[in-house]
């Protein structure tokens, strides 16, 4: 994948850039959230609703 991902993507454009251009190597290395169990820390962790929650509200989608 590309280096130095912090000095390319500042916007959430530049993320679903990033996604897009390395759609299928992600794809490889991705875990399936069946395949984790219900206690998994990762679940628990409410960050990403709030980084979501913060898309909807700056931009109205994500």
């Amino acid at each position: 994948m590309e280096g130095d991902l912090m000095d390319k993507i500042k916007t959430v454009e530049d993320f679903k850039k990033f996604l897009n251009n390395n759609r299928d190597k992600l794809l490889d290395l991705a875990v399936n959230i069946k395949d984790l169990p219900p206690d998994d820390e990762w679940i628990q962790d409410d960050e990403w609703d709030k980084v979501y929650k913060n898309e909807v509200i700056t931009n109205g989608k994500v």
